[in-house]
């Protein structure tokens, strides 16, 4: 018993790839610097800066830059990028003077096929960057409880209210890298803030999931902080668990959040207590921690 082989036939449709001109650039944009998705202050600088590199060509060269998107023509950018002579990377500046606070921005900006080499794997043909500007503004020093994982403690916290949307707030992550390397765990990537919406029933609710920087040390996997609903459909009926608790006046005392606690593909511990004091609120004092 043998292969069956064929051979190809003058008939068969195919076309090679155009090889790569010799006079090629191969340019290409740094990848860490594109797909960012950032949030900036109403007072935070109006420019982005980019990276072109290339690999080939010593001499002083000048190449296009294509706009494939800008919102509402804010940004203004380049036409070319400037390569100085002997210069195997080039900086752009890309300035957004008017832009209105909650409203996101894009820009994507390509490079020319004939001054890249598609055959490269890292090549980046395009770059990409988005903003908000959001202003945030003090309310003064809370407290965050914690009872699960590393035990009851509270710890001082910074919490903001977003001035064009009162009902968001930010809260400061007291899980930095010292913190959990000081417990025995690892860092899985620190996060300055949490973002919590309280919505028209008092419900307390996030994006998707919320870390608190923990590799497990026994299952070496990131520990996440889940909204009920946004881990299964099933569980939707356990965010109402998370609520903002007021006084007669209104005035925020401090937010019960019952996340879904669990680790990706390995599973979890079901649905453990974090506590948010506002500022004037003595929460764990009156839970005698």
């Amino acid at each position: 018993l043998g292969f069956a082989m064929s051979a190809c036939s003058d008939d068969d449709d195919y076309t090679p790839a155009a090889p790569v001109s010799g006079d090629c650039p191969a340019l290409s944009f740094v990848a860490e610097e594109t797909g960012k998705s950032v949030e900036l202050d109403p007072a935070d600088p109006t420019e982005v800066t980019f990276t072109v590199t290339r690999e080939k060509g010593d001499a002083a060269a000048s190449y296009k830059l294509t706009q494939l998107s800008n919102t509402d023509g804010i940004f203004e950018v380049p036409a070319t990028v400037e390569f100085a002579a002997g210069e195997k990377e080039a900086t752009v500046k890309a300035t957004f003077n008017k832009a209105d606070v909650g409203k996101t921005y894009a820009l994507e900006v390509a490079l020319d096929d004939e001054a890249i080499n598609p055959y490269k794997a890292a090549t980046k043909k395009t770059f990409t960057y988005q903003f908000v500007r959001v202003k945030w503004n003090s309310l003064g020093k809370g407290q965050w409880i914690n009872t699960f994982l590393y035990g009851t403690f509270w710890a001082e916290v910074e919490i903001q209210q977003r001035d064009d949307k009162p009902a968001m707030f930010r809260v400061e992550n007291i899980y930095t890298d010292d913190f959990v390397s000081s417990a025995g765990a690892a860092p899985s990537g620190y996060k300055p803030w949490y973002v919590f919406s309280v919505t028209k029933t008092g419900n307390v609710v996030w994006d998707e999931w919320f870390s608190i920087n923990t590799i497990h040390p026994s299952y070496g996997a990131e520990v996440k902080c889940y909204l009920p609903s946004a881990l299964d459909a099933s569980l939707a009926g356990d965010d109402a668990q998370s609520k903002c608790y007021t006084d007669k006046e209104g005035n925020i005392l401090y937010f019960n959040l019952m996340p879904y606690t669990y680790m990706d593909g390995i599973g979890g511990w079901g649905l453990k207590q974090y506590l948010v004091a506002f500022p004037g609120y003595d929460l764990a004092g009156k839970l005698g921690i």
